[in-house]
């Protein structure tokens, strides 16, 4: 359930109610119960620690203190049954930060509240406000929770609209879009703050959509999530039926798809050796759809309690959901080494419950997110987890043609215009027929770099910029097999 049930449950004689929700958004909540309050003739108060008194929400929006002096609001509320009003009661069920679950004296006092509130003939709600609720099984069937949704790009649009009316013009309709789309994945209340904070510094749309960017970014490198930045060559050479299936995909993207009964694919692993080649393919998939992309490291997921890394997760997927409205790569590299072991219990069964909650999450989800993993081996994977997506592909060593492709994506680079004879073609392609494409990129970039250096030996520097790199196949192969050099001895580059 969400926000918007909360009438029905009022009007159902419902006492006890828990809202999850950011801290950004307490007086976007209060707002919304304030006009409820004055529906049922009720007084709104608000309380947390971080007030000594009952604080009464105004006409004015705003919180003024009262003469209720309140130290713990659950007791305080056992002991005033009569004092008519809504109460919001932030912070007030926060669990064990150790073990993540109530306390029994807390608890106890919400199970007499649902019972008290109820018999009293006195009006009295109560709302408990937190960032994530998770109930102890007793008191599931007598407190629901509702959610507080992430924004919708409708409800953004409006919010843009009233905030940057004097940024906007007749010509700014795609920079427009492109700015709610930015804002999608924020909640209402902070999306707001931070509107009108960067509306001081900025002057034009362009600016503002970095400004919230920046934001969004620095957020979520927090969270262990971050946008992918553009890849260092142009295409993924070598993978055509990859190609394909991305083709497809966007294609799926299209409002049309969802006349036919046809949805956005669920997911794809890129399973494969590593250094194939699997990671660049998926940075390039969102280019080639047109979406953005989100690379989420799932260790970093992991909080340093169960509780915690269960409220990552949770926040995390409802970021995913938001930003998904329009479709959405998240990208997940290295997925199999945070399962290894995930049947055990050695952590507490935390691993566990985390893939629990990923596979209810893909299993039921209606946003156009697209799960891309990179696996070294598939076998750590849950089966479970693996019949979730929908393609499989295997990623192996190149063969001789990718290995051309990829070497003339890396020479233009380094070496613009070069090409070889077919001859020293064949020799180089034979040479390096059990390099990956990670190796084959390292193996030009080091030969461009040993090419400069004997350059800079050469001549002076103010003719090095100008001078070409000039290489022959025979530079490719020193380097390949690292051959010793007068100044001293190299290690092989590659195996």
């Amino acid at each position: 359930m969400n926000l918007s049930h909360l009438p029905l449950l009022f009007n159902s004689k419902q006492t006890v109610i828990t809202i999850e929700s950011p801290i950004t958004e307490r007086f976007k909540i209060l707002e919304f119960v304030y006009e409820l309050a004055q529906n049922k003739l009720l007084p709104l108060y608000f309380w947390n620690t971080g007030y000594s008194e009952l604080q009464l929400f105004n006409d004015n929006q705003r919180l003024i203190s009262t003469k209720y002096k309140c130290f713990s609001g659950l007791s305080w509320l056992l002991q005033h049954p009569d004092v008519p009003g809504i109460f919001v009661f932030e912070g007030a069920i926060s669990p064990d930060i150790l073990t993540g679950m109530l306390s029994q004296q807390t608890e106890m006092m919400l199970s007499n509240l649902v019972y008290d509130l109820d018999a009293n003939s006195v009006p009295r709600f109560l709302i408990c406000l937190e960032n994530y609720v998770e109930l102890p099984h007793s008191l599931t069937p007598l407190i629901p929770v509702l959610v507080n949704p992430l924004p919708s790009a409708i409800a953004i649009t409006t919010l843009v609209q009233d905030l940057c009316d004097c940024k906007l013009t007749t010509n700014s309709t795609q920079q427009l879009e492109t700015l709610i789309r930015t804002c999608l994945g924020l909640p209402l209340g902070e999306l707001e703050m931070l509107l009108k904070r960067l509306s001081r510094f900025t002057h034009t749309l362009e600016e503002l959509i970095d400004g919230v960017l920046n934001y969004k970014k620095s957020k979520l490198k927090g969270q262990g999530v971050e946008f992918i930045s553009e890849p260092d060559v142009p295409q993924a050479a070598g993978l055509d039926l990859l190609e394909e299936i991305l083709e497809r995909a966007a294609v799926l993207l299209k409002p049309e798809a969802k006349q036919h009964n046809l949805s956005f694919p669920k997911g794809m692993i890129l399973w494969g050796p590593p250094g194939t080649g699997k990671s660049l393919s998926a940075k390039l998939a969102a280019k080639k759809m047109g979406v953005p992309m989100v690379a989420a490291d799932w260790a970093a997921l992991r909080g340093a309690t169960a509780y915690e890394s269960r409220k990552n997760l949770r926040e995390f997927l409802q970021f995913c959901d938001a930003n998904g409205e329009h479709g959405l790569v998240l990208y997940f590299d290295d997925f199999d080494k945070g399962f290894a072991g995930f049947d055990s219990d050695r952590d507490g069964g935390v691993s566990r419950q985390l893939a629990g909650k990923l596979l209810t999450w893909m299993q039921e989800r209606t946003s156009q997110v697209l799960v891309m993993a990179t696996v070294n081996r598939l076998e750590f994977l849950p089966p479970e987890l693996i019949r979730r997506f929908d393609e499989i592909i295997f990623v192996d060593l190149p063969h001789t043609g990718a290995r051309y492709e990829i070497f003339k994506l890396h020479l233009a680079k380094y070496f613009p215009g070069l090409d070889f004879c077919e001859k020293d073609w064949l020799r180089l392609l034979r040479e390096t027929k059990l390099l990956t494409p990670a190796e084959i990129a390292l193996m030009v970039r080091k030969t461009a770099e040993e090419i400069f250096y004997q350059n800079a030996q050469k001549f002076p520097t103010s003719e090095l910029g100008k001078r070409p790199l000039n290489v022959s196949v025979r530079d490719f192969l020193e380097v390949r097999y690292a051959k010793r050099r007068p100044s001293g001895y190299r290690t092989l580059l590659l195996a």
